[in-house]
């Protein structure tokens, strides 16, 4: 079983875009394919893990320190995630690329994972100007996301928010100009309780949700003092 561990190419997350028949048929295909690829991903982690099995995960790097509001208004940081394991994505509230897809896949690891104490799912917002508390919340109800489980973390400055990104999670994001949208990483990046980095995978492939599952069930059989 492979661990993906380098960083997406910028132009891999790019918003496909087909050659222009009718809108109404491309809106068919671009929905059908959306449906099939959730209905492949969500399926991909039926299988219940054999008791005690776990694998040993290397640290692949330590996320910094980071300051962020939740939906509710709070400022969250680094250190009300330690002792949790919690799995991170990358989105963003208007994007029309893949974002729905990751949260539409996150919400079917917050099903997974509902009986697993001590895991949390964070996605980190990268479009701070329109990524307010209110919008999130609104977008949190879109996927009935769990707010004591799943946070929506926005940030007051897109750079700073950017930079966390690229620097702390080792994920890739192309700011939007006039003639590009926001580009940014699909990965889903592993945490354990310490805040180490210890698996990444491209949550746009059906065959990541049983392994990001593995991985996070290995994190919590780790023992606290490791």
């Amino acid at each position: 079983m492979e661990t993906v561990t380098s960083n997406v190419d910028p132009a891999a997350a790019a918003p496909v875009r087909s050659a222009k028949p009718t809108r109404v048929v491309v809106a068919i295909g671009v929905l059908l394919a959306l449906t099939l690829a959730f209905v492949a991903w969500s399926l991909g982690g039926g299988a219940p893990p054999v008791a005690g099995a776990s694998r040993t995960l290397p640290v692949i790097a330590e996320v910094p320190d980071f300051s962020l509001t939740e939906r509710d208004g709070r400022t969250v940081t680094r250190a009300d995630l330690l002792g949790s394991v919690w799995v991170a994505d990358f989105i963003f509230t208007r994007c029309a690329g893949p974002c729905p897809l990751l949260s539409a896949r996150m919400r079917s690891l917050q099903l997974e994972l509902e009986a697993d104490a001590g895991v949390k799912l964070v996605s980190i917002m990268l479009d701070p100007e329109n990524d307010t508390p209110a919008a999130l919340v609104h977008y949190a109800k879109r996927f009935q996301a769990d707010p004591d489980r799943w946070w929506f973390l926005t940030g007051d400055n897109e750079k700073e928010v950017h930079s966390l990104v690229g620097r702390g999670f080792l994920q890739s994001v192309v700011p939007e100009t006039d003639a590009t949208p926001l580009l940014h990483s699909t990965y889903f990046v592993v945490v354990d309780r310490r805040g180490r980095i210890r698996s990444v995978h491209n949550g746009m492939e059906p065959e990541s949700k049983p392994l990001i599952v593995e991985d996070v069930r290995s994190l919590l059989a780790e023992r606290r003092e490791q």
